[in-house]
């Protein structure tokens, strides 16, 4: 919450102000393909949500998801690492 509350600050009264957000929402290899595309899609939207909520314009904020495709975790440990959002600037 901390980071996304600094993410909301900065592109509302902060140096990117008004700049777009990529959340690109990932999952881990368990669970079928159709699943983890769906898993990804709802951390990605439920981010995007937190954020709105923080004052980010939702027309700014593009939720997307890559489900388990760019996973790499062989165990809970690194499972834990492809369970996430990760927010990007589109040029």
């Amino acid at each position: 919450r901390t980071v996304l509350q600094q993410v909301a600050d900065c592109v509302t009264s902060g140096p990117l102000k008004g700049r777009r957000l990529e959340l690109v929402g990932r999952a881990d290899p368990r669970g079928t393909s159709e699943y983890n595309l769906g898993l990804g899609d709802r951390r990605a939207r439920t981010v995007s949500d937190y954020l709105v909520r923080l004052g980010v314009t939702a027309s700014l904020i593009a939720p997307s998801t890559r489900g388990d495709l760019d996973a790499r975790g062989t165990d809970e440990t690194s499972w834990r690492t492809d369970r996430r959002v990760d927010l990007r600037l589109p040029n």
